[in-house]
């Protein structure tokens, strides 16, 4: 799943203010990235990149399912959804793409927002996986920066 500053922030916010930043979900955002070659982009070279699957550190480790709660999670998670009722692990799953275009453009506020954010963080990425996302902030003063609009 790709995620935005915003989105990527507001999640290491959480979990820094709930003490969910273990040293053992860092672990397995490294290994998702080290597994799952996610720090290498693969792509024509002219902003065209392929999506890679893997399977998300937040994903059956505790909880059956995801153990993120609805509210913290990113919206291309919520909108990565079964599409077969007899099945109910991750087979046969895929986005919402209409779903989440409709969000993107309810909220285009946000892209200023991601914009600074990227800016005030350092990040040189637009979007990014998500375990990448959170090993870029993990160290970053999150509870500092501003995540809501000027």
């Amino acid at each position: 799943m790709m995620v935005t500053p915003l989105e990527a922030a507001e999640l290491m916010k959480h979990l820094k203010q709930n003490k969910k930043n273990t040293t053992e979900l860092k672990e397995r955002c490294e290994n998702t990235v080290k597994q799952y070659r996610l720090d290498h982009q693969f792509g024509n070279g002219k902003k065209s990149y392929l999506r890679r699957t893997y399977t998300c550190p937040f994903f059956n480790h505790k909880e059956l399912g995801c153990g993120l709660s609805r509210q913290i999670k990113p919206y291309g998670c919520l909108a990565f959804n079964v599409h077969h009722s007899e099945i109910k692990a991750s087979e046969h799953c895929f986005s919402e793409k209409d779903l989440l275009q409709k969000r993107e453009e309810m909220f285009a506020f946000e892209e200023k927002i991601n914009l600074r954010l990227k800016n005030e963080l350092n990040l040189i990425w637009d979007k990014s996986p998500l375990p990448l996302a959170l090993l870029d902030l993990w160290e970053k003063e999150i509870n500092d920066v501003d995540l809501e609009s000027h």
